[in-house]
């Protein structure tokens, strides 16, 4: 099992932190498998902390430059809830009202065919240079 494991299940893509502590190291490999998979369209992103005891700020801080990411080409990131001892940092930093959090996967997964999605994105999406 690798430390970051992408897992496709139908079109949603997991992305499993299999980490006891998610840091900045993580967090740079965490940002690249992220954007490539948003840069080549996939827009139904679920982040499983499940299994982070610890997550530091510079880790944090890429899951919300993807929220935001997500947010400006008009979807929402999944997460699933980390820890105890992770989520303290979700509740220290005020967003826990910030992302649709889930206690499994597979309620994180149901949740897209609950979600109504538009038809096309709210502007037409372009490849830029790298980013979007």
């Amino acid at each position: 099992m690798e430390d970051i494991e992408k897992i496709y299940v139908n079109d949603v893509v997991i992305i499993a932190i299999n980490l006891n502590r998610a840091i900045l190291h993580e967090a740079v490999a965490f940002r690249k498998i992220v954007d490539d998979e948003i840069d080549s369209g996939q827009t139904n992103l679920v982040i499983d902390l499940s299994k982070c005891a610890y997550i530091d700020s510079t880790f944090f801080g890429a899951i919300i430059a993807t929220s935001k990411k997500l947010i400006n080409i008009g979807y929402k990131l999944k997460v699933v809830e980390p820890s105890i001892a992770g989520e303290y940092l979700f509740t220290y930093t005020n967003t826990v009202k910030v992302f649709d959090k889930y206690k499994t996967r597979e309620d994180a997964i149901k949740s897209f065919e609950e979600d109504i999605q538009p038809d096309y994105p709210p502007y037409p999406l372009k490849r830029r240079g790298r980013g979007w």
